[in-house]
């Protein structure tokens, strides 16, 4: 049975919601359009490749063009992304989109840019300010279930602590942070019935929702559907993290690009508070720099390590360097990097990790050396920001 979802896609400026979402037939390719209005959407170019023949959506959700209608317009950013590309698999599997809260069983709450291959790029998604935002919105459905997609990146954690005190009649579901996962668990909804309703895993709690909306006639269907997600939300949140020990092992001192730290002994001290963890960032072989700026291929990260003094051993810019990361050691410090390695990038995004990550522009691989130092967010008059450093980056390299 399908179930009726209200699909929000929050933004900085406030919520939208899907208002409508079908084919049509007569438009030459896919447009998003804000309700009312006959002019497509600043970034309705993108939602079109993004429904295009071999695009990222073929095989996963109806093809051909589509009408997409949003409550509202905004300018610029991708996190629609997620929420549209949910949508859509969510009406290929029959179930129904609803614009008014009132009428919602679940209301989805999904943010996030994807890749070719819909895996979703870890950024910084502003989470917390979208959920505050957001919050008239979901009070205005308070007996609907509510499912949320948050994408890895400095606000994940605290941004699902925030969903689990909104104070509603049942504990919110945090999807996985992939769209065809999220499709699978979101997909338990449609009418499991107790016969094939999956067990809890082991050690775990399941939490049957309080009550549902209004329609008697789908109560029943919608309320087992959503303890089968429930479920699923537990076993994803126990998986472990698919990045390994060793991706939480970056921080070595300055053998691993610590800018400040001492030179590394065979016990080497722990790096100081206000040092740099500099790591180029390198796209893996069968790979392309584009591939890795887009987010289809995760790239190799390798340390800067210091040469002297305030300064790091130059980087070649050889095809395979796609950018650089930088992460400050101590907490409340963030990194600050010069004009001339901003002008050569593309704008900075966060990667899983909290790194901040430049990636070359292909007109900006040209020689040039900046500066970069780690200075206090916020603190006490008297903070000092640490010591800067240069970095060069170079075609030709000496051999020493």
């Amino acid at each position: 049975m399908s179930i009726a979802i209200l699909v929000v896609v929050p933004t900085t400026g406030g919520p939208l919601v899907i208002r409508s979402l079908k084919a049509r037939r007569g438009l030459p390719a896919s447009a998003a359009f804000a309700d009312g209005d006959y002019r497509p959407l600043p970034w309705s170019g993108d939602y079109a490749r993004l429904t295009a023949p071999g695009g990222p959506l073929a095989g996963l959700a109806d093809g051909g063009p589509h009408e997409l209608r949003l409550s509202g317009s905004f300018d610029a950013g991708r996190s629609w992304e997620v929420p549209v590309c949910l949508a859509h698999g969510l009406l290929a599997r029959g179930h129904r989109l609803v614009a008014d809260p009132g009428e919602a069983d679940l209301v989805l709450w999904a943010t996030g840019a994807v890749d070719l291959d819909l895996a979703i790029l870890p950024a910084d998604y502003a989470l917390l300010d979208k959920i505050a935002r957001s919050r008239a919105l979901l009070d205005a459905a308070p007996g609907a279930a509510l499912a949320a997609l948050l994408p890895e990146g400095p606000e994940r954690a605290q941004a699902a602590r925030g969903l689990a005190a909104l104070g509603r009649a049942q504990a919110p579901v945090i999807l996985p942070a992939a769209v065809p996962t999220a499709l699978d668990a979101l997909e338990a909804l449609r009418g499991a019935g107790p016969a094939t309703e999956p067990g809890p895993a082991p050690g775990t709690t399941r939490h049957l929702p309080r009550h549902l909306p209004r329609r008697p006639a789908r109560a029943a269907a919608a309320a087992a559907g959503i303890a089968a997600l429930a479920a699923l939300g537990a076993v994803y949140a126990r998986a472990p993290d698919p990045r390994g020990p060793a991706a939480q092992g970056a921080e070595q001192g300055a053998e691993q690009g610590m800018v400040g730290a001492a030179p590394a002994r065979a016990d080497p001290p722990a790096p100081a508070k206000d040092s740099i963890l500099v790591e180029e960032l390198v796209a893996p072989a069968r790979s392309s720099c584009r591939r890795v700026a887009f987010g289809a291929d995760p790239p190799e990260r390798r340390p800067v390590p210091v040469e002297a003094a305030g300064r790091l051993r130059p980087s070649r810019l050889a095809p395979d360097l796609c950018g650089l990361a930088f992460r400050p050691a101590g907490p409340g410090l963030r990194v600050e990097v010069g004009p001339e390695l901003r002008a050569a990038a593309l704008p900075p995004t966060t990667l899983a990790d909290g790194a901040r990550a430049y990636f070359l522009r292909e007109d900006g691989r040209r020689n040039l050396v900046y500066a970069a130092q780690a200075v206090p967010e916020a603190g006490p008059p008297g903070d000092r920001p640490g010591p800067a450093f240069t970095h060069a980056l170079t075609h030709a390299l000496e051999r020493r």
